[in-house]
């Protein structure tokens, strides 16, 4: 990007734009002209317009630029978070929705089994009684 283009991006003059850009690159706050020194650019005047030199303004625009960035970085990290805990979420209740469903189908299955425990013993009965006759005809 040239200083034509950062002019016609940021809306500043030519010659400011030239100027804003020479002193970020003396401060060291730029390597290069690019589209995220356009940002940049854009808040310098607030900041000489306040009374803020050149170089002091360059400076204030370059941090405020750089903590949005970090700021946009860390929400989105944040919401990546949030949407992967709402899935693990959703998937741990249907977990629980299906260990819930084979409890009550298991409690349901024990109080069957202990209202038919009359016939459960006498079932036990019978088969200790068929596996006595069984013996006893094993040895006849």
């Amino acid at each position: 990007m040239n200083f034509k283009e950062l002019s016609e991006a940021s809306g500043i003059k030519y010659e400011t734009v030239r100027n804003y850009v020479k002193v970020l690159i003396e401060e060291g706050l730029i390597d290069e002209v690019n589209e995220d020194v356009i940002q940049i650019v854009k808040k310098m005047p607030d900041y000489t317009s306040k009374g803020f030199t050149v170089v002091e303004a360059a400076h204030r625009a370059v941090v405020l630029e750089d903590t949005h960035t970090s700021v946009t970085e860390e929400l989105t990290e944040l919401q990546d978070k949030i949407a992967s805990l709402q899935e693990e979420n959703q998937r741990l209740e249907r977990e629980l929705g299906e260990e819930k469903a084979t409890v009550a189908e298991l409690k349901e299955r024990l109080e069957s089994f202990e209202s038919n425990t009359e016939n459960s013993s006498a079932i036990a009965v019978y088969k200790e009684d068929v596996k006595t006759a069984a013996d006893a005809l094993k040895t006849a």
